[in-house]
């Protein structure tokens, strides 16, 4: 190994120990191709538009697509801290996601989902934001909102980690409470995708719960 990858390879060890370098990966692996798999394998002329009364009475507020993006940040942030924080809490939560994203799997598949977003005139930064994310994702695999069960796992990891204070926990709080707005704000998403997303999220955690925080796949 040359000096510049030994370099990288001393930095990654910094920020992360090597027993999360492999869950951390299956947590990212799995949510492409959760997406990818349901995306190129139903056709959209099977997708479901499950719009109801409340969907229709939501308005579109383009400055909530700053707290749509902002949940990328919080995740990230969310499996240095559980990495870094032991074995047992970064092995169960990974393991809890990667269960709850195989759940919304089978939804997507079993019941796929679609919304109809709506015409954005480009006036300044966040319309231009949102058009944006419209042009780069799809509106599919809307129930359950994985947006969602990925901020809410992020939360509920932040209340078994002793390291982090009170302070990180209430920013995750916060965090998790504005991705709900915002998933219907930009119309990412249904009412109904939140609850479901929490639902998975729990799921998932509960599921983690029947295995070993010993051991990840070869990972001890």
């Amino acid at each position: 190994m040359d000096r510049g990858s030994s370099r990288i390879m001393s930095k990654l060890r910094r920020l992360l120990p090597e027993y999360s370098w492999i869950p951390v990966a299956a947590v990212v692996i799995c949510n492409f191709a959760v997406y990818y798999i349901t995306k190129f394998a139903v056709p959209e002329s099977s997708r479901h538009y499950i719009d109801m009364s409340v969907d229709r009475a939501v308005p579109v507020i383009p400055f909530f697509v700053v707290f749509y993006v902002l949940c990328y940040l919080q995740w990230a942030v969310s499996w240095i801290m559980a990495g870094r924080e032991s074995r047992s809490v970064c092995f169960r939560f990974a393991k809890a996601d990667i269960a709850a994203k195989l759940i919304c799997l089978v939804c997507f598949i079993v019941y796929p989902t679609i919304i109809e977003r709506p015409s954005i005139e480009v006036t300044d930064f966040f319309t231009w934001a949102l058009n944006f994310i419209y042009a780069a994702d799809r509106p599919l695999n809307c129930l359950p909102s994985i947006h969602v069960l990925a901020s809410w796992i992020a939360m509920r990891a932040a209340f078994a980690m002793k390291r982090p204070g009170n302070a990180y926990r209430a920013v995750m709080i916060v965090i998790t409470v504005l991705c709900m707005f915002s998933v219907i704000f930009t119309k990412q998403h249904y009412v109904i995708d939140i609850p479901a997303g929490i639902l998975a999220a729990e799921a998932g955690l509960a599921i983690s719960k029947l295995l070993s925080d010993e051991k990840f796949l070869w990972v001890r």
